[in-house]
């Protein structure tokens, strides 16, 4: 329906970015739990094409957010510990305020709910159907005679059924414990192999997964699927003991999105992160889209306009911006190339911004490269092997650090 929406609306010479120099209006309001106000809440609205006017709640749990154009939007918010919650009115629907020129709209009381991750399925492995293949070695181009073990698993979730779990360790494998890796990845999991046997090779037990096509853009389904392979495996349950060691979340281009899910649940599991290519704020990235700033693959053209429009549906573009609960983000590397047209680098510029004021320790890498991925293969170029041997040295300290 939201696609059939932007069919529509594009034939009609729409949806526009609004005009800067337009009158504009405020909203006002305040942010509560239990009754009682939540400061440092993140509260924004959005243009029907995503550009987002966000403001953080003072002491009191108040907002005031300035230089809105007239129009009705949808309030919705964020905070540590809280999860996205957008304003409702009956029976669930979206409410929505009328923002005037000139004027300070007030908007009701939104309430926030704690953020409590779903219990996984039990009794594992048992629970999940978990099967597992035989042993086999594997090979990469980069670092001349990298090589590893790779081992394929498939679980079952919600009755969908995930065939691209694998794990890696270094080859020989003298048993070892080693530091995790779990590496969330855009397309097929197996396209990426040469990087992951590079990194089991290195001295890491690498943990590797891919989307399943069962969620579509369901951000929060796909975490929830890697937090099962998570729970797989520090149980135990992949034959390797993985109990305790410490762990980094990798993720590139929309599987940053199911890492940062993944870590708003999983936060005290995981020593640091690192991000390539990354969404961090679904809401910019929404206005480059209609501003016609951003060069999809045809078989992703209608993704945002998938998610509805903005004003009215915030949340979903929420799911996907952890650049609002930056604070809550581990120790991060972000890694991210000047002529990506799918991402923009000004995606990592703002991240690196909200993890620099919220006090986070970042590590950034930015290229003038010649993709969107810069990945560990047989077109590898000089800034592939830049950026794997500086992974290597953050991973390095974020695993061994006390």
């Amino acid at each position: 329906m939201h696609v059939l929406g932007y069919m529509i609306e594009r034939q009609l010479g729409g949806p526009v970015e609004p005009e800067p120099s337009s009158p504009t209006g405020s909203l006002s309001g305040q942010i509560l739990y239990a009754g009682e106000p939540v400061a440092g809440a993140a509260v924004l609205v959005a243009a029907r094409t995503g550009a987002p006017y966000a403001a953080r709640t003072d002491r009191a749990g108040h907002y005031r957010i300035d230089n809105i154009p007239p129009g009705q939007y949808v309030p919705a918010s964020v905070a540590p510990f809280f999860s996205e919650t957008a304003l409702t009115g009956a029976f669930g629907l979206p409410y929505p305020v009328t923002i005037r020129e000139g004027e300070t709209s007030r908007a009701p009381d939104l309430t926030l709910r704690r953020h409590v991750p779903k219990p996984l399925p039990a009794p594992l492995p048992g629970a999940v159907d978990l099967w597992a293949g035989e042993p086999v070695t594997r090979t990469a181009p980069f670092p001349s005679g990298a090589m590893a073990w790779e081992r394929s698993f498939a679980f079952t979730r919600a009755g969908a059924r995930l065939i691209s779990l694998r794990l890696y360790r270094p080859y020989p494998d003298a048993g070892e414990k080693l530091p995790l890796l779990f590496g969330l990845y855009p397309g097929w999991v197996d396209d990426w192999a040469p990087v992951n046997v590079a990194l089991a090779d290195a001295g890491y037990t690498v943990l590797a997964l891919s989307p399943s096509g069962a969620w579509g853009i369901d951000v929060a389904a796909h975490a929830e699927d890697a937090r099962l392979a998570l729970a797989l495996a520090r149980g135990g349950h992949l034959g390797v003991d993985l109990a305790g060691v410490p762990a980094v979340a990798l993720g590139g281009s929309f599987s940053s999105a199911i890492v940062n899910r993944l870590l708003r649940d999983e936060r005290d599991q995981f020593a640091a992160w690192l991000t390539l290519g990354g969404i961090s704020n679904a809401f910019t990235g929404s206005a480059d889209f209609y501003a016609r700033r951003l060069t999809f693959p045809e078989r992703f053209r209608y993704v945002i306009p998938a998610l509805g429009p903005a004003n009215i549906y915030p949340l979903p573009f929420l799911y996907y911006s952890p650049v609002y609960t930056a604070s809550q983000l581990p120790p991060t590397m972000i890694i991210h190339t000047d002529v990506d047209r799918i991402i923009p680098i000004t995606q990592a510029y703002e991240l690196e911004e909200a993890l620099r004021a919220a006090g986070v320790y970042v590590e950034v890498l930015y290229y003038q490269d010649v993709s969107h991925y810069l990945q560990i293969g047989e077109d590898m170029t000089a800034s592939g092997e830049e950026m794997f041997w500086q992974v290597l040295k953050f991973l390095e300290a974020q695993t061994t650090r006390e």
